[in-house]
């Protein structure tokens, strides 16, 4: 027979796909197989995109994600670790991270290959959520800030400038007031989703810090944080501008058109634009100063851990969390999840130059970057109790049950002897 070129390349041709398919299945035995448990439950779209970058930068790993439910995905994980049955990878709220170090055998973050270099793609103010003992144990995830939210056409239909925010909490008062008595609506709702992180972000903000620099007492109850959050239960029960109907009802109202002012984090952005389309125009703020303090806000949302105990699945959590922290998947995850970037300058991405071309409200939090500063960690393994302290102890303000100069220290005092009774 003769040989031409074009059979010489079938023949290669055959024998490439020959090789190919017995290639496959070592392959798939030399792939690498994690599990990633994450709460992105409302973002998994936008999520399983940026993991099939991750597949496609790295063929040898495959990461399986696990939607949790927010509430419980910190105790399923210490849970799992007890068996030692662990994820590799978990996303846990960032206030939480001491615990699940103490309690669940995370894994150092610079122990890899690359001793944590990918940790500097990362703002650096933002990382010292996973210091603990000097050494990094958790990665920002889906970073929020809090904002203040409004409805253009409430404002203008009180007699305010539908394009201005309020600057300030004497400002949020009196354009509440004006609000309540010209249009006859809720002007204001403070979201507490979170449990515990809207009192932080109002005590923090009012000069407060939450707790001892060694985590053993909580130290909120200030003259400024009592003041706050004196002005918390004014709003509610003397001036009555805040809505005291449940966290679930103030959201519908809202989104409804039929509240004033949203105060709640900059993760509720994107929904906000998708739930409200065709109903209200809403403007983006910064969230609002107290007397002459600076802005200083503590960051909701999460952060990244590794407790995975298998040597070859921790490299492939590491290769994961490498990929995760690269500043253009940082930025794009930013706009299309409603979180905030975590770059140190994000704006060198091009992407999220023309996404803030596209909306300039995101520039609001992109700016506010500079005034978060990172959330109290509880220690030990009862935070939920903590927060259920916290939370109760607003409750308790909007009921009109005492003076903020009572329920706050009371509250401080049940934090401290939580913290000391926790192991």
């Amino acid at each position: 027979m003769t040989v031409t070129p074009f059979t010489t390349i079938g023949r290669r041709a055959t024998l490439g796909a020959g090789l190919a398919t017995l290639a496959a299945p070592a392959l798939a035995q030399a792939r690498t197989e994690i599990s990633f448990w994450h709460y992105q439950t409302a973002n998994v779209p936008a999520l399983r995109e940026v993991l099939a970058g991750f597949h496609e930068a790295h063929p040898e790993v495959r990461v399986t994600d696990v939607p949790k439910d927010v509430g419980t995905i910190a105790t399923e994980v210490q849970a799992a670790a007890l068996a030692r049955r662990p994820p590799d990878v978990g996303q846990i709220l960032a206030r939480l991270t001491v615990g699940l170090v103490r309690n669940a055998g995370a894994v150092p973050l610079d122990s890899g290959e690359d001793r944590g270099a990918f940790l500097n793609n990362v703002l650096p103010r933002f990382r010292e959520v996973g210091i603990l003992d000097g050494k990094p144990y958790a990665v920002p995830h889906s970073f929020g800030t809090p904002l203040i939210y409004w409805n253009k056409a409430i404002f203008a239909a009180a007699g305010l400038d539908p394009d201005r925010a309020p600057a300030n909490w004497d400002e949020v008062v009196a354009m509440g007031l004006q609000i309540r008595e010209r249009t006859g609506r809720f002007a204001l709702f403070i979201s507490q989703a979170g449990r515990d992180v809207a009192q932080q972000q109002m005590m923090v903000n009012a000069g407060a810090t939450m707790l001892s620099p060694d985590l053993t007492r909580a130290t909120f109850a200030t003259p400024g944080a009592i003041a706050a959050m004196q002005l918390w239960q004014d709003m509610a029960v003397t001036h009555r501008i805040h809505s005291t109907l449940s966290e679930r009802e103030q959201t519908t109202l809202w989104l409804s058109g039929q509240i004033g002012m949203f105060q709640g984090s900059v993760a509720s952005f994107q929904g906000f634009l998708r739930d409200t389309a065709g109903r209200f125009e809403f403007g983006v703020g910064h969230y609002p100063l107290w007397k002459d303090q600076p802005r200083r806000v503590p960051n909701s949302g999460s952060a990244l851990m590794i407790f995975s105990q298998n040597p070859q699945r921790r490299a492939a959590a590491f290769k994961l969390l490498a990929y995760l922290m690269r500043p253009e998947v940082t930025s794009r995850w930013s706009w299309t999840s409603g979180y905030l970037p975590l770059a140190p300058n994000p704006l060198a991405d091009a992407s999220l130059r023309d996404y803030l071309e596209r909306e300039p409200r995101w520039r609001v939090p992109v700016a506010q970057m500079q005034d978060t500063v990172i959330t109290a960690r509880w220690p030990g393994n009862r935070v939920v109790e903590i927060q259920i302290v916290l939370e109760n102890m607003v409750q308790a303000l909007m009921q009109g049950t005492g003076p903020a100069a009572t329920l706050v220290p009371r509250a401080e005092a049940e934090v401290t002897r939580i913290i000391a009774e926790s192991r």
